[in-house]
């Protein structure tokens, strides 16, 4: 496994469980793999953090750039932060974000794919939604779990 670098505002970092819980609430996020003629390729992406494998799922369509890029290296960096709060009145928000390594691996068992695309849907979908939509879209759709290798997080204050 690769050496990953300390946090250099470590006095900012929170704890593994602080991580874990921004993972269970928030849903969105930017993730970057590596693309063609050296250059990165990031996108916006939902996801599901399962608590069980450690991981995090994507679902995305069964073709397109992100794919052949992953296809030629699995490796990929995610990020997001929490929505923040305000702190005494002022204007800069308190916010806390997070950065994680680690590999995407393909989910091609059908049975499997359901199983998570379920679980993905109902985090932001009513189960009737979530039915429809997978029955609709079940089949056209390829999943994607991160592996995480590595993961930090920390407490940010704008301004």
């Amino acid at each position: 496994m690769a050496e990953f670098r300390k946090m250099r505002r470590f006095r900012q970092q929170i704890t593994d469980e602080e991580c874990y819980e921004l993972l269970r609430q928030e849903g969105r996020g930017i993730l970057a793999v590596n693309g063609e003629n050296g250059y990165p390729y990031c996108f916006p992406i939902n996801f599901y953090f399962d608590e069980k494998s450690m991981s995090l799922y994507f679902h995305c369509a069964k073709s397109g750039y992100k794919l052949d890029c992953l296809q030629k290296d699995s490796r990929a960096c995610f990020s997001f932060y929490d929505q923040g709060h305000n702190h005494g009145g002022r204007w800069q928000k308190h916010f806390k974000s997070m950065i994680i390594f680690g590999t995407i691996e393909f989910i091609d068992d059908p049975d499997k794919s359901m199983e998570y695309m379920r679980k993905f849907d109902l985090k932001f979908e009513t189960p009737e939604e979530t039915e429809k939509h997978l029955k609709r879209e079940g089949h056209l759709t390829q999943v994607l779990v991160l592996k995480i290798d590595h993961m930090t997080g920390k407490r940010v204050l704008e301004g």
